[in-house]
């Protein structure tokens, strides 16, 4: 009896601690139809690897969850993260000089949330390192694997709920766009996502407000929004824009516009939870921070594996939620979590 309990026991120690559910892009880019599979991932590491991570910036909810996300994949698999971020979407050379840091530093590999999709091609192509995408896509050719979602189907998933509470025949509604940066990042996905599913219906886009994901900004382009269509129906940004337009509204005592986000963030949970946001997507990024860690330690190990083995383009599934979510544990950062830049170093966090 002791020898079975023992053999019970070994083979559960031997089995992997966590299994992703994730979409798949087999032909490697985010296009087309995914494959959703069941990815029990890496197991913990004999020897610690080490992994450069750089990050547009960490000043909103968003990119903080996805820290979280990674600093606890790292804990569980014995990976030390050096984390860098660049200041925002216009800092190219920043991102560069942190590129060739990362290489001083004697990093095993990057993981690159770039500031733009093909203006780093060149720092990228001298780094002698394998660069991981991180959440921001990549150039084709720029990186040896990629996690994240593909932004065209965020602006898509927002635009097809609004479609079809609106759908062509029905009364025309107005609505405002506020995608993110003007950086050649995911903006441009997110707005040909949202154009393409309105296309035929109701809705009529009445403007287009691209600006920095900074709160003053965003804020201020919703204010001249605001201001230039006063009967404007549907306000639709990213969680940022969503936020300060919800705040903006409460200000003057406001019911209209109605506003949904292309992403989530923690006062978009408190948005949908108070009935002020009408409806969101989430891309589980705190998840998209675990796996892209787990996809790093797992093509280091094995460089030659299969798809099945340590897919290439992957990412977890996008909600469109219109209530807050019930256990945002693989969205959104703990309310207590800050950013951390070191993990498993001799080097102290700031």
């Amino acid at each position: 009896m002791r020898s079975l309990s023992l053999c019970i026991l070994l083979a559960l120690l031997a089995r992997p601690a966590v299994a992703f559910e994730v979409e798949h892009w087999p032909d490697g880019a985010f296009i087309g139809s995914p494959e959703r599979l069941q990815w029990a991932g890496p197991t913990p590491l004999p020897k610690p690897l080490t992994l450069c991570v750089l990050y547009p910036h960490l000043r909103d909810a968003y990119w903080l969850s996805v820290n979280q996300g990674m600093v606890e994949e790292a804990k569980r698999l014995g990976v030390n993260l050096r984390i860098h971020e660049a200041g925002g979407y216009g800092a190219k050379a920043e991102q560069r000089q942190q590129l060739r840091q990362c290489v001083d530093e004697g990093s095993d590999a990057i993981l690159l949330g770039a500031v733009s999709y093909d203006g780093l091609a060149k720092a990228i192509k001298q780094a002698p390192l394998p660069v991981f995408g991180l959440v921001n896509d990549l150039a084709p050719g720029l990186a040896i694997a990629q996690v994240g979602v593909p932004w065209q189907q965020m602006g898509w998933r927002i635009g097809h709920w609004l479609a079809e509470r609106h759908p062509a025949g029905s009364p025309p509604v107005s609505v405002a766009l506020f995608p993110g940066p003007d950086s050649g990042s995911g903006t441009a996905l997110v707005e040909s996502g949202f154009k393409d599913a309105i296309r035929g219906s109701a809705i009529r886009l009445v403007i287009t407000m691209r600006g920095d994901n900074s709160r003053e900004i965003q804020r201020t382009l919703v204010q001249q929004t605001l201001s230039r269509h006063p009967d404007l129906d549907y306000l639709v940004g990213g969680a940022i824009a969503a936020e300060v337009a919800v705040n903006e509204l409460a200000q003057h005592n406001a019911s209209h516009p109605q506003v949904l986000s292309t992403y989530f963030s923690h006062g978009v949970q408190r948005g949908l939870l108070r009935g002020k946001i009408l409806a969101a997507n989430s891309d589980q990024m705190r998840e998209q921070g675990r796996l892209s860690v787990a996809q790093a330690v797992c093509l280091l190990k094995q460089p030659n594996a299969s798809e099945a083995q340590c897919p290439r383009v992957m990412g977890p599934p996008i909600l469109t939620l219109t209530a807050p979510l019930r256990e945002p544990a693989n969205t959104l950062s703990d309310g207590t979590f800050r950013p951390i830049y070191r993990v498993g170093t001799n080097e102290a966090n700031p």
